[in-house]
């Protein structure tokens, strides 16, 4: 009977936490998000865990209102702004869209060859080069995803999504558990909610010296975040699961309960993780052999994340264990990005944009998204870790036009009815929309543009 009550508490929470909200939180909660959180606990401690905490009320009323825009209406986004708004503006936004999303699924895919080598025990090869096993290793992983991909429509991936959510939290619970249970830890996290930029951290064994930076990095975590191709898509998710105007308060559980508890738990443990495993435990001098935590970048580095978690005599698992976590991590971003721009593709040239076993361009579609991008991400040289990040701050650049037409919509009776935003509403949309401008344009005066006047002297 026990076993009995305990499957039907699992299976309760299970339908609860499954639907377009688990779909989205799994692909979020991908190889950016524990890039963006995994190195700022290495690199910076837990002060930028404000930056992953706070934004969580934005993301979960941002996702809601385009998911009211979408089930109320049954139309895609680029079609009513095409339509309703300006062509103009659908195309200068699916344009660098389309573009960021084949760099943002070619960092998933370089993570998963990367992991796929430490599922089992071994480091993939140094300086990203292109060999024989990464070739294999990748032709196979291709096929692979693309067979689950294409047999079982929309909701066979709805449910895989969703497992594989619950599979990833569980990993970097484990990866954090000791540190959760030590008083410190939570000493720690309560200096982490205090807003503050951290100091540029100088990469130790550098010369000239170079640095990690603190403002970039809370560019990452924003930008993995408040995700603009995501907050225009959800609407096509919860209308492609048939949602209904009844189905609206459920959906907004379910976005709370993957969005605000699940996403923001996997926040904490993945940052304490790291600053516990990584900042605290490798304080060497940099010089080879000695591993400074500054240093750390690639995933057998943040593989070691794990060892302080596990026994002694389990330690030839941690590597292995903190790879498969990664590898479902890319695998659910890289699922959620390809279905993303398969909406936005077909929608924008008036194509029937539904995934379905039925619409055969929406599956053609959504394999050449997941393939071109696996193609293309050998040829990009850069730690798999940090290809990850530099996509997630690209995601944010549209982040404020994203929120303005959201805005737009959802207080439009004309496209939502009864359902328009009321001040509260509008308050945190309006918050989101400020604290992602001011982000965009402080990084671009303080960052970007010195980059640029910089290579240009040079």
């Amino acid at each position: 009977m026990a076993s009995s009550l305990s499957n039907n508490i699992f299976v309760r929470f299970f339908r609860e936490v499954i639907g377009p909200a688990a779909v989205v939180a799994a692909g979020m909660i991908g190889a950016g998000a524990v890039a963006t959180r995994l190195l700022a606990g290495a690199w910076f401690g837990t002060s930028l865990l404000w930056s992953a905490l706070y934004v969580i009320p934005m993301v979960i009323f941002c996702l809601d209102s385009a998911s009211r825009v979408g089930t109320l209406t049954g139309r895609g986004m680029m079609d009513m702004i095409r339509k309703d708004i300006n062509p103009a503006l659908a195309w200068f936004i699916f344009i660098p869209t389309f573009l960021l999303n084949i760099v943002v699924n070619m960092s998933q895919f370089s993570v998963m060859i990367e992991a796929t080598y430490g599922v089992f025990g071994m480091a993939p090869p140094a300086r990203n080069d292109i060999t024989t096993g990464v070739i294999v290793v990748g032709i196979t992983l291709l096929l692979l995803i693309l067979g689950l991909v294409l047999y079982g429509g929309y909701k066979r991936l709805e449910k895989s999504m969703t497992w594989l959510l619950l599979v990833i939290l569980v990993c970097f619970i484990i990866v954090a558990l000791k540190a959760l249970l030590d008083w410190h830890t939570w000493v720690e996290v309560a200096k982490g909610l205090v807003p503050n930029i951290p100091a540029n951290l100088p990469i130790a064994g550098t010369d000239p010296v170079q640095y990690r930076n603190g403002f970039t990095q809370l560019m990452s975590i924003a930008g993995q975040a408040l995700p603009a191709s995501v907050f225009l898509a959800y609407g096509y998710f919860t209308a492609n699961a048939n949602y209904k105007a009844v189905d609206l308060k459920a959906s907004f559980k379910k976005t709370v309960i993957n969005m605000g508890i699940i996403w923001g738990a996997f926040s904490v443990v993945v940052v304490v993780a790291g600053y516990f495993a990584l900042n605290l435990q490798y304080q060497g001098t940099g010089a080879p052999g000695d591993l400074h935590f500054s240093q750390i970048s690639t995933v057998p580095q943040a593989g070691m994340v794990l060892a302080p978690a596990m026994p002694d005599f389990m330690g030839f698992l941690a590597y292995r264990i903190f790879s498969l976590g990664l590898f479902a991590a890319a695998f659910t971003t890289l699922i959620s990005v390809a279905m993303i721009m398969v909406y936005f593709t077909l929608d924008i040239v008036g194509r029937d944009w539904k995934i379905t076993q039925e619409n055969k361009a929406s599956r053609i579609t959504l394999a050449l998204w997941i393939a071109v991008p696996a193609i293309l991400a050998p040829l990009w040289k850069l730690d798999a870790l940090l290809k990850a990040i530099i996509a997630m701050v690209g995601n944010l650049i549209l982040c404020p036009l994203a929120v303005l037409i959201i805005l737009y919509f959802v207080n439009n009776r004309k496209y939502v009815g009864d359902y328009t935003a009321k001040m509260g509403r509008n308050i945190i949309l309006v918050i989101t929309l400020l604290y992602a401008f001011f982000i965009v344009a402080y990084g671009t005066i303080h960052d970007f543009i010195p980059a640029i006047q910089k290579a240009l002297a040079g």
